[in-house]
């Protein structure tokens, strides 16, 4: 299976949309959303994916009421609170904003795949078994590139995809 890992769009439905027609391209089947999203536009941008997505809150969402309602109105959404915990293909996955949170996950052994945003940048380590990732910034304004994650749950590669 083809997870797309996503960050970090603050309002760029644009840079969003492009990168979830490129999952889909991809094949993905699950769309992970780190946080930061920030407002209810981005909820009808992440429908466009044809699978479930999990999103965890960031730091900045602006109006988390009117997103919880279109999240909890939506089959495809799920809203996930702080931290996303769940085992998909045999891949055992943590995600939260924070990198911290995500690194001492890591660390613990539990998981194959932790995933944070919060940075903005990409970053890619092995701790233990586990790969600690963040997919970069769908907005594009902190590095100057639109970026994510496609994740292949079969060999636990992670590949990432540039927006153009």
């Amino acid at each position: 299976m083809k997870i797309a890992i996503m960050s970090d769009s603050h309002d760029r439905w644009d840079y969003l949309e492009k990168a979830i027609l490129l999952a889909n391209e991809a094949g993905c089947e699950l769309l992970l959303f780190a946080g930061d999203l920030i407002a209810p536009p981005g909820c009808a941008v992440l429908e466009k994916f044809p699978g479930q997505v999990k999103f965890v809150w960031g730091n900045n969402e602006a109006e988390r009421v009117a997103m919880t309602r279109k999240m909890d109105a939506s089959e495809k959404l799920e809203l996930c609170s702080d931290i996303y915990e769940d085992t998909v293909d045999g891949v055992r996955i943590f995600m939260n904003h924070y990198p911290r949170l995500a690194e001492l996950a890591a660390k613990t052994g539990e998981f194959d795949l932790c995933v944070f945003g919060h940075t903005h940048e990409y970053h890619h380590e092995i701790v233990g078994a586990c790969l600690l990732i963040n997919p970069g910034e769908i907005q594009g304004y902190r590095t100057g590139t639109s970026t994510f994650i496609v994740f292949d749950t079969q060999n636990k590669t992670a590949e990432k995809v540039v927006v153009e």
